[in-house]
């Protein structure tokens, strides 16, 4: 007897819908198959809901070629999951499985998850509420990743990353671990290629940047911890107000904190940044959700120009420090906490120097500082060489204190050529209300003529230049000097009042100011200038003054004989002609007539004004004439002589230019 036995090999099942808490099923078929090595199936549905943020998937196909149900396991060996997402698009991935539904064990692998033009593996293994993944990306769009985890960001934070224009392509790795729906930790590792970001007011953006980022989170309970490093390597980018290029000098920024999301506070308790090897910092932070509680950074640059080109220039741009040259190296620290704060620096072998020449700066050693604290702060500096405009300061040394936002010193000596200048009682003050002020007594020692007249523009002066300088003030950018300026030159005293400095470091100075002359030597001025021999005193005025760019546009000069002056009065042939040019009268007229037979002639009294207000300068003499007026009265023994002026309205620059033909004259010749 023959008997067959006939075993069921495939099986269909198809079922209208079916729900669950977590899914909703709609057209389920699947087909079983049963294979020598295992069970074959293949499963299709119209539409799967499942909970958010996954929502919808259509036209959903799973395919299981190598199903093995063995001592409790169940593995797929070889699976396809094929479906359709609004915002993933058509997706087929290749997974194989185990899973232990009785130990609460399962194990999935996906491949060939499309990310954009990229595309993401992933492995996960679940046990009994705790699980870890690994997920490796290649080539994944920022802005494709952004529609991703859209669903996982809140709608604030979602507007505001779709108010930035923001992509990269990248490669990540990144090991994820957790308690059911919960993070515990994540290391990610990455590398971004063509990223560029800008944001709505262009404050913000970044251009053919390339980077690599690594972060390390841990998550227990309410508390965070991170370790985090990113470089960047390539590009450009810009971050109101500061621009890098980050081809020609990388950066690298890492830290390390925590943050206690129970009551929002946060510290970083460690963050360095380097600027290639040129430029590091490194830094304690502290806060309470957006409120910075507390500062503190050290920073070191072996290279000030770097510092000084990226870094503190684009935060000063139109001011008298915004163009500079400057090398040398610093190391800094910076203290602070609200209403306290405390920054100290070292200085080794510092330059600098001012592009327009208004300052500069050789070899600058030692320590400054600044705080807002009663706790003083030494300063200690030295330096080889210096200057001002154009005045050459020789090498000094300073020593100062620092406290309550205030710099004093009693006394620092600055060598002027073969003078000084001392300063005395030196008070430095930034207030928060009435900004930068200063203030400064001071003494200046003998300086040649000969030696400074050249570098500032001067014919060559002969004679010392001294003086005593009353209490000078700076404040809401002007320079004031109260009381008298006392200068002595010439062998007279000349007496400064009434000085005032607006806007000294800008880009159009203004100077005010009343000047008298007492006792002038004519004989040493005038050998000084090659005008011609005058003997003789002489006063003088320069009341409302007013300079603007160093140009005079406004005063008001007179010159004229003391009243009561002993002495010999002599005028030489070629001073005669020289004033009568100034006072519009013939040039050289002495020596075609009688009178060019003496070389000089008595005088009993000389003077000259003129008032000058809108580029005219309004001329006058010592006293009217029949036409014109007196420059110079004879007197005394003759020979004598009156020298006349007949021009009242000269322009300014006319005048300049008369007075610079005198300069370079000759001289008349006596036949």
């Amino acid at each position: 007897m023959t008997s067959q036995l006939h075993a069921v090999e495939q099986a269909a099942i198809q079922i209208g819908s079916w729900s669950s808490e977590q899914v909703h099923i709609t057209d389920l078929q699947v087909e079983i198959n049963l294979q020598s090595t295992g069970l074959a199936i293949n499963a299709t549905a119209k539409q799967v809901q499942l909970t958010e943020p996954v929502g919808q998937l259509s036209n959903v196909r799973l395919r299981c070629d190598t199903l093995r149900w063995l001592s409790g396991q169940i593995d797929c060996q070889s699976g396809q999951l094929d479906f359709t997402h609004a915002l993933w698009g058509n997706q087929k991935i290749a997974f194989n499985s185990k899973s232990r539904a009785e130990e609460e064990n399962y194990q999935l692998t996906l491949t060939g998850i499309q990310l954009g033009q990229g595309s993401m593996n992933v492995q996960a293994d679940y046990q009994q509420g705790q699980w870890q993944a690994e997920l490796t990306g290649k080539n994944i769009a920022l802005n494709s990743l952004v529609k991703f985890i859209g669903p996982y960001v809140n709608e604030k934070q979602l507007e505001m990353l779709s108010q930035w224009n923001i992509n990269a392509v990248m490669n990540v790795d990144a090991e994820l671990t957790g308690h059911q729906t919960r993070l515990a930790s994540a290391k990610v590792s990455g590398k971004l290629r063509e990223v560029m970001f800008a944001d709505p007011t262009g404050s913000y953006a970044g251009e053919a940047l390339a980077a690599q980022i690594q972060v390390a989170l841990q998550i227990e309970n309410d508390r965070w911890s991170w370790q985090q490093t990113l470089t960047i390597d390539d590009g450009q980018t810009y971050l109101e107000p500061i621009f890098l290029d980050l081809a020609e000098q990388s950066v690298t920024l890492s830290s390390e904190g925590q943050f206690n999301n129970a009551n929002k506070t946060w510290q970083i308790n460690s963050v360095k940044f380097a600027q290639s090897t040129s430029i590091s910092a490194n830094g304690e932070l502290k806060g309470e959700a957006t409120q910075l509680t507390h500062l503190q950074i050290d920073l070191s640059s072996v290279d000030l120009a770097q510092l000084y080109k990226d870094w503190l220039k684009p935060f000063i741009p139109g001011s008298s420090l915004s163009h500079l040259q400057t090398r040398g190296e610093l190391t800094a620290s910076l203290q602070w906490q609200p209403e306290q704060y405390q920054f100290q620096m070292n200085l080794q072998s510092v330059t600098i120097v001012d592009d327009a020449g208004r300052f500069a700066i050789e070899n600058l050693e030692g320590k400054l500082g600044w705080t807002n604290q009663a706790t003083v702060i030494p300063i200690d500096l030295r330096w080889s060489s210096a200057s001002i405009l154009s005045l050459p300061l020789g090498g000094s040394t300073l020593q100062a204190e620092a406290s309550q936002n205030q710099i004093y010193f009693s006394n620092l000596s600055l060598p002027i050529l073969d003078g000084e200048l001392s300063l005395n009682d030196f008070q430095l003050s930034l207030d928060e209300a009435q900004g930068r002020s200063w203030q400064f007594e001071g003494v200046l020692s003998p300086i040649s003529m000969d030696q400074l007249s050249p570098l500032l523009g001067w014919p060559t002066l002969q004679g010392k230049l001294s003086g005593m300088i009353p209490k000078v003030s700076y404040a809401d950018e002007e320079i004031i000097v109260d009381g008298a300026l006392l200068l002595k030159l010439f062998d007279s005293s000349t007496v400064i009042k009434d000085l005032r400095l607006q806007q000294p470091f800008g880009s159009l100075p203004q100077l005010y100011a009343n000047i008298d002359i007492n006792r002038l030597d004519l004989q040493t001025l005038t050998n000084t200038f090659d005008f011609g021999t005058i003997s003789g005193k002489l006063n003088g005025r320069i009341h409302n003054l007013r300079l603007s760019n160093w140009q005079p546009v406004q005063f008001d000069a007179l010159f004229e004989t003391p009243e009561e002056e002993p002495g010999r009065r002599r005028i030489s042939q070629r001073a005669v002609n020289n004033l009568s040019q100034i006072g519009g009268g013939p040039a050289a007229i002495l020596s075609r007539g009688f009178m060019g037979l003496f070389e000089d002639f008595s005088y009993s009294k000389i003077g000259l004004s003129c008032r000058l207000m809108n580029s005219v300068c309004q001329m006058d003499g010592i006293e009217p004439a029949e036409q014109g007026y007196y420059i110079v009265k004879g007197g005394g023994l003759p020979p004598w002589i009156n020298v006349i002026g007949y021009n009242r309205e000269v322009d300014w620059p006319e005048l300049i230019a008369r007075l610079k033909a005198v300069s370079q004259s000759d001289g008349p010749v006596i036949q």
